[in-house]
Formats: C-alpha cells, structure tokens, sequence
C-alpha cells in the first residue's frame, strides 16, 4: 500500500533522499540523543536548536593543536581575530574592529565573566587558567546581550573546565622550546561518591618577540603562575554544590612608556639628551584571585533551580621613574591644558615645527578644524608656555616616580530558573545583582563604583517535530549608563532531528567601560629630583565625559546546521549583517582623550565550519570565513580580515601515536597578511597500572615573512618548536 505524504514531506524528499546520512527523514523525526552546548541561551540544546552558530572546540582538540595560549586556540574559531599588541598582551575580536583593544566580546570561565569593569579588556596572559584544565571552549558567535547582558555585543566565549569527578590520579608536565618557552603543569584529583576534587598549579614563561623592525631586541617576555581548586558535592540525588577558586601571579616585560610633552629624541640640548637617555624598565605586575559557588537543585525532572555567586580581585600594578621637561609641569600649561587639550597639543606642536606664521594664527586654524574656539586667554596661557622653554633647554629634567596602578574588584550574584511548562512550551528566567569597582590614584583620581541588575529570560515553543520558536531578551539597569532592552527572535525549521534551517534577528549593546566614561588620569610625580620640587602634576589631563551611551547592534542571520551521524559529519554555515552604532573608536591616551558615540560599522559575510571524523583513526575539519565591512573610522578596519581560515587534519596512528596538522590563515591583520603551519606528533608510552607516559613535539611555521599585527612584532626565525613530557599516574 503506498505511503501518502505530506505537501511540507513530498517537498523535502529530495532533499532528504540527498543527504545519504540521514537515517530518519520525511515523517521520521523522533528525538535522538545529541551532543549538547549551554553557552547559548543557558539552556541545554542540541546544536540544531542554538538560535545562532555554535563553535565548540574540544579537549581533543584543544590538545591536538599544542597551543599555549587560549587567544592561539580562538584561531580555530570562523570569523574570531587574534591580534598582538606585543608578545604578552594578545587580543581577541570576532570579525574585527581596533586591533589594539578587545572591548565587545564577553568571556566566561564556568561561568565567570573576566571581562574587566574598569578598563574593559580580558588580559589573557594574567587568567588564572592553565590550558590543561579546559575541557572545552564553547564560542558562541553572533550578539548574545540577550542571555548574558552588555558587552557580549559580538558574541560569548566560555571556557569550560574539567570536572574533578574525571580521571583521578596525578598528572606532571613539563614543556621546554623555542623563544624561551619553559611551562611546568601538575594536577592532583581524588574523591568519593560524593566529593570530588581536583587541584592544580602552574607555571608559564616565555621571551616574546625576539626584536621590533630596527632590530633592536624586544623586551616583552611573560612569566606567569596560576592556582586552581575545585571540588564537587553531590549533597542529595537531585542536588549539588561545586565551589572553585583560582590565583594567578604574573610579570610581563615592557620597555619605557611615557610620552613627554616634547620630542626630544629630535633636539640636541642637554635637556634633550638628558631625557632621552632615561629609559628605564617598566614591567607589569598582576595578581587575580576569585571564588565562586553554583547550586543546583533539580526539583523534578522538569524543573530546575540554581544559583551562583562569584568574587573576583584583580591588580595591574605598574610603577617606574620618568623624567620630562619641567615646562610640562608649568602653571600655565597645567591651566591651558585644563581648558583645551587640544590647545596644549597644538602649542607643542607648533613650537617643535619650523613654521613662519605666528603662533596664534597657527594654533587657531587647527583648533577651528576640531570645532574648538581659540580664547584670548589661551592665548596668553600658550605665549607663556613659550617663552618658558628657552628657559629650561640647558638644564636638567624634572624626574620622579609614577604608577599605573589599578584595583578592580566585583561581586556577582545570580539565580536561574529552568521549567518545563509543557510538552512543547520551556522556560528560563533568572535575575542577578553584580557590584563593580575600580580604583585607580592614575586612571580615576580615587574609585568608582557600578551597580547592575539583570533580568533575563528565554521562551522555547516547539508546536511540532518541525518548528522551533524561540524569544528571549535581557533586561538591565546599569547606575552609570542607565536601563536597556536587548531581544532576541529565532525560528528553526526541521528537515530531520539532526538538521535545522534557521533565521535570526538580535539586538545587543555594549557598556562604554569606567576608563572611557568616567577616567581622570593623571600623573603624578613623588620623589622628584631636578629644578623644581615635588610633588608635582603632569600637564596632561584625561577627563572622561561622562556621558557617553551604550553601543547598539542590529544583527541578522541566516543558517543551516546539520549533523550527518553515519558519516561522522557536522556542519554549520550561516550569513549574516551586523550593524553596529555609537561606538567609541576615537584615541584614549592621557593627552589626546577623546571618547565619543560617532563611529559605526557594518559586516555582511558568510561563515562556516566542518568537523568529519571520516574514519576511525581520522578527523577533518575546516572552518573559513568572508567578511566584508564597512567602517566609519580607519581604526576600526585594522582587525577584520576579508577572508580567514583554518584547516586540521587529526590522524591516531597505530602504536599509540597521534599527529595533528593545522593551518591558519588571514590575509589581512592590521595591514599584515597571517599564514602559519602547526604540526604535533604525540606518543603515549604505558608505564604500569594506570600510569602512563606521553612526549610531545609542536612545530609552528609561518608560511609568510610578515611581523604578527604590527610592524614592530618580529622573530629571528618562522620556526618556532617546543618539545612536552607528560606523566599520568
């Protein structure tokens, strides 16, 4: 007897009859059992069902490509930009944007943002977190301010570490290589039915880059150590309690940062070479120090409560001796500067010219450029400034210390609420308080305070094996910014259990941080030595405006993810348009601060990613994005590659050796073409009874001779090459 289809069916037929690797098609749509990912909406959801595109990298995978680093993972991420301010400060940006900050990606450990409040950057050199305590990094790309609030305004990264109920026993590691690479790891776990805990301590360092484009050595090294406790509590049945907490000590090298009000490298005064000639070490010293709890209780198997709460204290603390010209400490420059930075600017640069117009004149066209009125006390306040500097050009500088000290501390408590209302009808909802501080004498002239209150939640409706509807949006009071609204609609369309077509619209926003809004940075100079006496204030003066709002995103999307189970295959592809306004792109240095809401930018583009496990022994997989954009300020075309990709190839061999090969590849990173081969071979030697032995060798090339993101990050070599020994016990 024939089977009578559907319309909706006989129209997917050939579709489905197509893709070999379906088993069930057509009318055949029950529930099978899928991998899941949480980072999305906080609920568990197969991959089909994410209301956007899922990267998730594995253990597998994470070991394969013998990073060091997580930003060096992120590579294998479609669309996510790794650039290099230096050798121990790396940023991380999805489809691009300013290579020098990373401010619109939210990042969570097991929850934790470490995104920071006060100067909104993730310092991946100082997280408390060795690579071998991750058990996945789940990356969710696209706006998510809907399931995490402001600033996951381009996407979520959470790093997801292991639990300690895995793998009892002992593990020391110990890598040494190329670049001054010498890394120490070891972990002990144990426990019972009911408790389980794993501990770990670490230690990381390496050189950085070997020498800037004059071929001058570069001193950039980081040297890093990092703690981790956790420990699981199966109360009852249907209840737990895991609590961890994490440390990390770190020193990054850096050279002599501070800009005096002259170049002095172009005069040849004694003053000039008295200054240039002062050019001690700056390094940065961190500490971080968090704990957090989570709750779970599952009341039914259709209901389920939690709560989390977690504290953080971060340090970045910086201190080093300057010496400048006492003009920059002179009342009237102090006064000019108070009125117009812009002003002081343009006296230095007039005085440090060759220019034959007067220097009103001069000083006025330029400010009238800028929109600024040039005031006959500015103009008193700039010739006094000038006729100082004769003054001084014989003599010696002003010295003394500074700080770029800064404390940021944050508290955050939250409850979630999962219910299964009915069959085809979940809910999520949840609530949370989250108090932030920074406290900086430089930065902030004191401390600032925040206080932020969230409601979120997330409707899921499924009417029939075919259509899933999802809602969800965030609600959030900031006491700085204000309230916002950020909504997210997604609809999905089954052609099998494994395969889904869906459409996106969210909109996101991103909090301008303390540093832009509401810095007051200033020098200070203590223990100063020279013509004049301290303490003393440097002339430059940041003054945050204060008023800045909130960056705003419109994004839309459409994709197709699928998995093929017989054939081992899971694909994801999406094309999208983002749109992002009232961003913040303009320069943040203490003399040239100029925070504003004017810039925009648009992204359409397409991205992809393929995972085949097409044997046994055997996994492909390979990820390309496209991107085109459209900035209204140059800086923020300076991470955004137009095409990027990687490609892995993962073979275990007989006789427990495993082998990875991996390309990256960008063809345009702040100008700057990025092509690199990684290669692995691991071989596992069993010792005895549960003990084990493995050696490793990781092997990077870069296939071009470009400097890493900016001109000045260069190796003596494109090989770079560490060997690890790891013991199980």
């Amino acid at each position: 007897m024939p089977t009578l289809l559907s319309p909706t069916a006989t129209a997917l037929l050939p579709l489905c009859l197509g893709l070999a690797a379906l088993p069930l098609c057509a009318d055949s749509l029950e529930p099978m059992e899928l991998p899941t990912v949480l980072s999305a909406t906080r609920l568990k959801q197969a991959p089909a069902e994410v209301p956007g595109s899922m990267t998730v990298l594995d253990r597998e995978l994470i070991r394969a490509s013998g990073a060091r680093s997580i930003p060096e993972i992120l590579r294998l991420v479609p669309g996510m930009h790794v650039g290099y301010r230096r050798g121990n400060q790396m940023n991380v940006n999805l489809h691009g944007t300013n290579v020098t900050e990373a401010r619109r990606l939210q990042v969570l450990v097991d929850g934790r943002s470490v995104y920071r409040p006060g100067l909104a950057t993730v310092d991946w050199s100082e997280l408390a977190l060795a690579i071998e305590d991750i058990d996945r990094i789940e990356v969710f790309r696209g706006p998510n301010t809907a399931a995490y609030g402001a600033n996951a305004l381009m996407g979520v990264i959470n790093i997801v570490t292991r639990l300690p109920l895995e793998n009892h026993g002992t593990t020391l590691k110990y890598t040494q290589g190329t670049r001054g690479v010498r890394d120490v790891y070891a972990s002990h776990s144990g426990g019972s039915l009911q408790h389980n805990w794993r501990m770990s301590l670490s230690t990381q360092q390496d050189n950085g880059f070997d020498h800037d484009k004059g071929g001058n050595d570069y001193r950039d090294g980081m040297r890093a150590t990092r703690f981790n406790l956790r420990h699981a509590w199966q109360l009852t049945p249907n209840q737990t309690l895991n609590w961890q907490m994490a440390a990390s000590e770190a020193s990054r090298q850096s050279y002599y940062e501070f800009s005096t009000y002259f170049n002095h490298r172009k005069g040849s005064t004694p003053l000039d070479l008295a200054i240039t000639a002062h050019q001690p070490d700056a390094d940065i010293r961190g500490r971080d120090f968090s704990t957090l709890g989570l709750w779970k209780l599952d009341i039914n198997p259709d209901h389920q409560l939690q709560v989390q709460a977690y504290a953080q204290h971060v340090e970045r603390l910086r201190d080093w001796r300057v010496c400048e010209s006492p003009v920059a400490f002179s009342p009237a420059l102090l006064e000019l500067s108070g009125l117009s930075q812009l002003a002081a600017r343009r006296v230095r640069s007039y005085l440090e010219s060759t220019q034959t117009e007067s220097m009103d004149s001069y000083i006025d066209y330029y400010m009238g450029i800028e929109g600024e009125a040039y005031t006959p006390q500015m103009a008193e306040l700039a010739a006094r400034v000038r006729d100082q500097v004769p003054l001084y050009s014989n003599g010696d500088p002003v010295c003394g210390r500074v700080n770029e000290n800064v404390r940021e501390t944050r508290t955050h408590i939250e409850i979630q609420d999962i219910l299964r209302l009915t069959p085809e009808l979940r809910l999520l909802s949840g609530a949370s308080y989250r108090h932030d501080r920074a406290s900086s004498e430089t930065f902030f002239n004191g401390t600032v305070d925040n206080q932020v209150t969230q409601l979120f939640g997330n409707l899921e409706y499924r009417p029939n094996q075919r259509w899933l509807f999802q809602a969800g949006g965030m609600y959030e009071y900031e006491q700085l910014i204000g309230d916002s609204f950020s909504p997210r609609l997604a609809t999905h369309f089954f052609l099998a259990p494994l395969h889904s077509l869906r459409l996106v619209y969210a909109e996101a926003v991103r909090s301008p941080d303390m540093y832009e809004n509401h810095a007051s940075w200033r020098y200070r100079l203590r223990d100063v030595t020279g013509p004049l006496s301290g303490p003393l204030v440097h002339y430059g003066w940041a003054r945050g405006p204060a008023d800045l709002h909130q960056e705003r995103m419109r994004s839309h999307e459409v994709g197709y993810n699928g998995h093929f189970p017989l054939l081992g295959l899971q694909l994801d592809v999406r094309a999208f348009q983002e749109r992002v306004t009232g961003m913040n792109s303009e320069p943040l240095k203490v003399d040239d601060f100029r925070p504003d809401n004017r810039s925009s930018i648009r992204f359409k583009g397409a991205e992809g990613e393929l995972d085949w496990a097409f044997s046994s022994m055997d996994r492909l997989r390979l990820t390309y994005a496209y991107i085109a954009f459209d900035a209204s300020n140059k800086r923020d075309s300076r991470l955004t590659a137009r095409h990027s990709g990687s490609a892995a190839w993962l073979r275990e061999w007989p006789g427990q050796i495993r082998t990875s090969l991996i390309y990256y590849g960008a063809d345009h990173l702040n100008e700057l073409r990025f092509e690199r081969l990684d290669s692995r071979i691991e071989k596992q030697f069993a010792l005895a009874d549960r003990s084990s032995l493995a050696l490793a060798l990781t092997w990077q090339y870069r296939l071009d001779d470009e400097a890493l993101t900016w001109k000045e990050n260069r190796f003596d070599s494109r090989s770079h090459y560490y060997l690890s020994a790891e013991l199980n016990f």
